[in-house]
C-alpha cells in the first residue's frame, strides 16, 4: 500500500522537512503520525497524496513510483485516496449534498448513482438529516463530518486525515476517532497524522513519531 525507502524532501534553502524516512504500511492498517509542530506529518502526506514530491529516495503508494508518476495521471491516482483537512475546506455556498457530491461529480461517476452514494456517506457520519442545509449553519463537529463524508464518498482505499481533531472538543474528537475506526474495520487503511495523544493512546494502533523530519519510533504493526 505505501513503503517509502530512503526518503527525503528538501525545500528551497536547503531545509530538510523530512530526512531518510524509512515506511511500510500494509493494506487494511491504521497509523497515528505524530510529533511537534514541523516535525513533518503534513509534509509526508502531501507526499502521499503527490501534492508534493520527493527529493529523492523510493516512494510507493497504491503501486504507483511518485517519482515517475506523470502530471497527468496525478487526478486519477488521487482517485484512490480520501483526504481529511483540520479546516474542513467545505463550499460554504454549497448544502452539504453538494459538498459530498462533488468528488463523485469531478470523477464523472453516472448521475443516478450519485444521490445513492451521497446519502450512504452521510448516513455513514450521522448527517442525513442535514444534506440540505449550509455548512455555516453546522457546529465544527459536524463540518468535520462532512468532510469525512466527501473524503469516503468514492469509496478509496486509502483515507488520510490531516489534524482531523485540531479544533474540536474531547468529546467531539472522540466521535470522530469512532468512525476512523469503523472504516478501518471495514478494510480502509487509515492514516491520521495528530499530536492528540488522547485520540492515540485510546485508538491502541501502530503510532510512528517524527522529529525534525526524522522517523524516530514506529510501534510496528496495528494492534
Amino acid at each position: 500500500m505505501i513503503q517509502f525507502t530512503h526518503v527525503f524532501k528538501r525545500y528551497p534553502g536547503n531545509f530538510d522537512a523530512l530526512r531518510n524516512i524509512n515506511l511500510q504500511i500494509q493494506p487494511g492498517e491504521m497509523v497515528f503520525i505524530t510529533g511537534h509542530s514541523g516535525a513533518g506529518k503534513s509534509t509526508l502526506l502531501k507526499l502521499i497524496t503527490a501534492i508534493e514530491r520527493p527529493t529523492r529516495g523510493e516512494a510507493l503508494v497504491n503501486g504507483s513510483n511518485l517519482l515517475r508518476l506523470p502530471r497527468r495521471r496525478i487526478p486519477y491516482f488521487r482517485r484512490e485516496i480520501g483526504v481529511v483537512f483540520q479546516d474542513h475546506k467545505l463550499l460554504l455556498d454549497r448544502t452539504v449534498y453538494d459538498n459530498v457530491a462533488l468528488p463523485l461529480i469531478v470523477t464523472g461517476t453516472d448521475e443516478r448513482e450519485v444521490p445513492r452514494r451521497v446519502r450512504a456517506a452521510l448516513e455513514m457520519v450521522g448527517l442525513l438529516s442535514k444534506e440540505r442545509m449550509y455548512p455555516i449553519t453546522l457546529s465544527g463537529g459536524e463540518q468535520q463530518r462532512v468532510g469525512i463524508a466527501r473524503a469516503v464518498v468514492n469509496k478509496p482505499p486509502l483515507l488520510l486525515a490531516d489534524e482531523p481533531t485540531g479544533n474540536l472538543d474531547s468529546a467531539l474528537s472522540d466521535e470522530i476517532l469512532d468512525l476512523f475506526l469503523d472504516f478501518h474495520h471495514h478494510g480502509v487503511t487509515v492514516l491520521v497524522a495528530t499530536h492528540d495523544w488522547h485520540l492515540i493512546n485510546r485508538a491502541r494502533k501502530r503510532v510512528m513519531e517524527l522529529n525534525h523530519g526524522e522517523l524516530v519510533r514506529d510501534t510496528g504493526a496495528a494492534a
